[in-house]
């Protein structure tokens, strides 16, 4: 579920990509769209962040708790 106060109720045509590799329109709500379009750099870097932790020797104490708090 999401909720949006500044999307209407209405749905949008997408282009989705099959396991096969073709690419299918289908529809799905106009906020969903507007989520994909305008967050995945944030998901990737979130993704990212805990690829890369910072639980190395070489750092120092606080570093590992300031990066860990936020």
């Amino acid at each position: 579920m999401m909720l949006s106060n500044c999307h209407e109720d209405k749905y949008a045509k997408v282009n989705r990509t099959m396991k096969v590799g073709s690419k299918e329109k289908v529809e799905c709500p106009v906020t969903i769209e507007f989520y994909n379009k305008i967050m995945g750099g944030v998901d990737l870097a979130d993704q990212m962040a805990n690829v890369y932790e910072l639980d190395r020797k070489s750092c120092k104490w606080w570093k590992k708790y300031f990066f860990a708090c936020c």
